[in-house]
């Protein structure tokens, strides 16, 4: 039995880094009788709370306690009314990171290809393979190398097919009204002085923007912006065009 008229009591309220609220409100009751079916239960459950007009219902638990019930409503949004800035936007958010890793790369793709193949005589066969000598020689031309005219020299590109290349991507977060900031510029490359928030800086490298992750909260949107960092000589104007924030 529950004595008194249990109020609604607040088991979480925090907001995070971009100003996206997490409210959880519960209210403990009674049942007028038991058993009951889901479908009485789901009668005699107390209405969803009013909360302010920018947080929308997210989730719901009911659970015993004490003897009772304790009915949980989760609500995710903004706070305020919904139709003024109370979040971190596009332009003020502090909630961006770069993930940086490392990929195994075809070795003609590096900016100097056609130099180490005249310094350490290598050449390219019809079928695109690339093929180094074991050995080169002082008349090949390698800068670095010592050794008399003749003497021969263990080649350090023999073998080499490939290399590693820093690789990353870069997410930026932030809380919107609308998507036109997530949808505009997606598949094109952007120099990283035009990035939100504060990108790595590269010599030689720009990005590319993948399509933004997002989660609609009722009047506002969490939005996840995404590039990917590009190899030397920046992506290819020819296949990606540019755009300009």
């Amino acid at each position: 039995m529950i004595y008194g008229t249990p109020s609604i009591r607040t088991e979480n309220d925090q907001d995070d880094l971009i100003g996206i609220r997490t409210l959880v409100l519960s209210k403990l009751w009674q049942a007028s009788r038991w058993p009951m079916t889901i479908d009485q239960l789901d009668a005699e459950e107390p209405g969803v709370p009013e909360v302010q007009g920018g947080m929308m219902l997210v989730g719901r638990l009911r659970r015993p306690d004490r003897g009772g019930l304790r009915t949980s409503w989760t609500f995710r949004g903004v706070r305020g009314d919904g139709k003024g800035v109370t979040f971190k936007d596009r332009n003020h958010s502090f909630d961006y990171q770069f993930n940086p890793g490392f990929s195994q790369v075809d070795i003609k793709l590096l900016p100097n290809f056609s130099e180490l193949l005249k310094d350490f005589g290598g050449s390219v066969t019809v079928d695109g393979d690339v093929f180094w000598p074991a050995t080169i020689t002082g008349n090949t031309g390698a800068r670095g190398l010592g050794g008399g005219q003749e003497e021969e020299t263990p080649n350090p590109m023999f073998g080499r097919e490939d290399f590693f290349r820093t690789e990353g991507t870069y997410s930026f977060r932030y809380a919107a009204f609308s998507l036109s900031g997530a949808e505009s510029g997606v598949g094109k490359i952007h120099e990283t002085g035009a990035l939100p928030g504060k990108p790595p800086r590269f010599a030689d490298r720009n990005w590319l923007k993948a399509p933004s992750p997002y989660v609609g909260l009722g009047v506002v949107n969490d939005i996840t912006e995404i590039y990917w960092l590009s190899g030397a000589g920046g992506w290819p104007k020819e296949i990606y065009g540019s755009f300009n924030l």
